[in-house]
């Protein structure tokens, strides 16, 4: 857990207030944010002395894998896009909607492109995908793409989960994979549809984490629009029973897209959505 902290002396608007940023590497397991804020205050005795108890102190809990809500895991949850609406309705952050699109009540799309064909049902998350085939999104749902660099080549992958679905659950060994589910379904009937097989490759993590968060599930393409064809018509597949192969693609856990992301391309799709936005204005 990685904390930044800005200090200053009265007010956070003086120019002797400074951040720093403390990182728990040492450790030997998770602090969480209680043991992280111990760990702050600490660093800010020993630097200080007690001069630190007279300081305005913010901080900020940054590091974490935000299994909440993967999509803050990316570029981090310090720069995590707030929505503002009141009442909210839809919430379109840095987006390009094309006419024809439909977003539900209480959707988030952000930092996307979709297309005029697509439609979002209530209460999910779009982020940083771009989406232009004719397509029905289902309600709570969560997709978010990701740049990754594998073998200094750009690759794209887009993972898609029930937003009720537990990425923080593991189990031990892989005869209590069953107890894992994606979008209200057994994983182990998951695999079976999309043809991967249950084998010590299957998690990127081998020795205790096994869970959707570690699964090697979701493939890598050459394309941004290809990997979210992709991962929708995985989750179609188990919508609907139905089975669609993986074969010849390589599989990325949600830890390995954040391993292996590339923040520079992220930030290039980024960047070039906000100028087609500022064009059209």
């Amino acid at each position: 857990m990685d904390c930044s902290v800005r200090t200053g002396l009265g007010n956070f608007r003086e120019v002797s207030g400074h951040p720093l940023t403390l990182a728990d590497t040492k450790t030997f397991f998770s602090l969480g944010n209680g043991g992280s804020t111990l760990h702050v205050l600490r660093c800010l005795e020993d630097l200080y002395g007690d001069k630190w108890t007279s300081f305005i102190v913010l901080l900020i809990h940054s590091g974490g894998y935000s299994q909440r809500l993967p999509n803050a895991s990316a570029l981090g949850k310090i720069f995590t896009a707030l929505p503002f609406g009141d009442p909210i309705y839809q919430i379109i952050i840095q987006s390009i909607l094309e006419p024809g699109c439909f977003v539900g009540p209480g959707s988030v799309i952000e930092y996307s492109r979709m297309g005029p064909e697509v439609s979002v049902g209530k209460s999910s998350i779009i982020s940083g995908s771009y989406i232009n085939l004719k397509v029905d999104i289902p309600s709570n749902c969560f997709l978010s793409s990701l740049s990754v660099k594998i073998n200094n080549q750009v690759k794209y992958v887009s993972m898609v989960f029930s937003v009720e679905d537990d990425l923080k659950k593991s189990v031990k060994s892989l005869s209590d994979i069953h107890s894992l589910h994606f979008f209200g379904v057994s994983l182990l009937e998951c695999l079976d549809l999309w043809g991967i097989e249950v084998s010590d490759q299957l998690f990127s993590n081998e020795s205790t984490r096994l869970g959707l968060w570690t699964a090697r599930i979701f493939p890598a393409c050459s394309t941004l629009s290809e990997s979210v064809r992709l991962s929708l018509q995985m989750l179609n597949s188990v919508q609907h029973m139905s089975a669609f192969k993986l074969n010849g693609f390589k599989l990325l856990s949600v830890e390995e897209m954040l391993t292996y992301k590339d923040v520079e391309d992220m930030l290039k799709f980024r960047k070039q959505i906000y100028n087609e936005i500022r064009l059209q204005r």
